[in-house]
């Protein structure tokens, strides 16, 4: 196993799983709050929807700078033979940018609930 292979695997084994799970209950909560504001406005839960989405997208941010100087390595640098846990890495990567673009948008969502005026 090359170097990059390695140190792929080792960025998966601490970040992907416990990173996954916290953003996506945070991401959850944040969906449920937004759907429930829609017939019932309530400030306070769309403020811990917002809360938590900032926080999920924060984690997500830190997660892909950590994953984006070996991505770009992988593909710019290492020069070696495709390795299966480099693409499953890239899967990891792109999975991560995903989740920090949805979390943008959840955000946005928050905000544009956070403005509709109460009944």
């Amino acid at each position: 196993m090359s170097e990059v292979a390695a140190r792929a695997k080792e960025l998966m084994e601490l970040a992907g799983t416990p990173s996954a799970l916290v953003t996506g209950t945070f991401l959850a909560f944040a969906s449920r709050a937004i759907a429930a504001n829609k017939a019932n406005v309530d400030p306070a839960r769309m403020w811990f929807a917002l809360i938590a989405a900032i926080a999920a997208s924060a984690l997500m941010a830190a997660l892909v700078t950590v994953l984006a100087p070996l991505a770009y390595r992988s593909v710019f640098i290492f020069r070696g033979p495709v390795e299966t846990i480099l693409l499953v890495y890239w899967v990891v990567f792109l999975s991560a940018v995903g989740t920090l673009i949805y979390s943008g948008y959840i955000i946005a969502s928050c905000i544009r609930e956070l403005r509709r005026p109460s009944n």
